[in-house]
């Protein structure tokens, strides 16, 4: 006989709330094995299928990329070609990201050290493409 859980155990070993195990539900990500007395009950797997849709999330997958990873390959198709394939889309976005990074961080900087005298001379300099 498998096991069977309560939304809250299931949640507990986790390690999120009722709430999101209810919310990856409805957004048809993990189901409840059956009902017994009007609650849901779920099985190991849902748990297993909760600490993956949550390391996914850790990682900045979204939720339609999750669902692309659970749900958009045919079923024979291995789990590091599935990851492989959301990966690297995934440290295209990164590289994107840190660029954007290192520009900000450089702006920062050199706003830090502004030597206007008021907004008025540093929006001059900016549009100048050039505030000291």
């Amino acid at each position: 006989m498998s096991e069977e859980l309560g939304i809250g155990e299931v949640a507990r070993r986790v390690g999120v709330r009722a709430s999101a195990v209810r919310y990856y539900e409805t957004r048809g990500l993990i189901a409840p094995t059956h009902r017994k007395g009007g609650k849901r009950v779920y099985g190991r797997e849902a748990v297993e299928r909760m600490a993956l849709i949550t390391f996914a999330k850790s990682l900045g997958f979204s939720l339609d990329e999750i669902r692309t990873l659970l749900t958009g390959f045919s079923d024979d198709t291995p789990a590091a070609v599935r990851w492989s394939h959301l990966a690297s889309t995934k440290l295209v976005e990164l590289e994107a990201m840190a660029q954007r990074i290192e520009l900000m961080r450089a702006a920062l900087l050199r706003i830090s050290r502004c030597g206007c005298r008021d907004l008025d001379q540093c929006a001059r300099g900016i549009a100048a493409k050039g505030c000291s």
